[in-house]
């Protein structure tokens, strides 16, 4: 059993039954696929991804977040 699609969804959301949760937290803290996928989801949804000859994690700036620097230095400049 791999988590895939609608599954894993519901499982980040911990929106499933309470046996089926920990059927999966047991599965997930002994599956390195799938606390590999779950680990780049959470990487990916918090805006960080790796990057570099190391595979290191680095913060990700999102375009509306750059644009809204962009806007707070103008305001400070006037």
């Amino acid at each position: 059993m791999h988590l895939y699609g609608h599954t894993q969804e519901s499982y980040i959301k911990r929106d499933l039954p309470p046996r089926q949760l920990a059927s999966i937290d047991t599965h997930v803290s002994n599956c390195l696929f799938c606390a590999h996928a779950l680990a780049e989801e959470a990487a990916v949804s918090t805006g960080w991804e790796r990057r570099g000859w190391l595979g290191r994690l680095v913060q990700v700036e999102t375009p509306a977040a750059i644009d809204a620097v962009a806007e707070q230095d103008e305001r400070a400049a006037a």
